[in-house]
């Protein structure tokens, strides 16, 4: 059992079979290639209060990496390829069920996908490209 939402978040993404060999990192990304990272950010997190005081509430966070950039459209075109496909896995993991662990008393319901991935800050050697992705759970009151 987890102790909080952002360590079942990051314990699912670790087991992701699309990541490469690297570090990952919470609320943290270093400045050369390949690194991972997942952020928390600014969100309402109550979505609906029930009459016996438990709620249906979202986790948002970016999940963010750093990597190899440049001139070289091969390079680049592998890059958003990866995002492609990481939001198609997010995706199937919400479909068959299987969601981060959560806290005692809250119920994942939903992994849904908030944004496509998009390069976030470059440079001539590396860029930042991240995913916003939404963590829809139940919160027993």
């Amino acid at each position: 059992m987890v102790k909080s939402i952002i360590e079942g978040v990051t314990a699912f993404f670790l087991d992701c079979p699309l990541l490469a060999d690297g570090v990952f990192r919470v609320d943290a990304l270093g400045d050369q290639p390949q690194e991972y990272t997942i952020e928390t950010g600014i969100f309402n997190p109550v979505i609906e209060t029930y009459i016996d005081g438990s709620s249906d509430r979202r986790y948002q966070f970016n999940f963010g990496s750093r990597e190899y950039y440049g001139m070289d459209r091969l390079q680049n075109i592998a890059n958003s390829s990866f995002y492609e496909d990481f939001a198609a896995w997010v995706e199937a993991q919400s479909t068959a069920g299987n969601f981060p662990g959560l806290p005692e008393g809250m119920h994942p319901e939903q992994l849904a996908v908030l944004s496509s991935g998009y390069m976030f800050d470059e440079s001539m050697q590396n860029a930042r490209y991240q995913i916003q992705i939404e963590l829809i759970y139940h919160k027993e009151a």
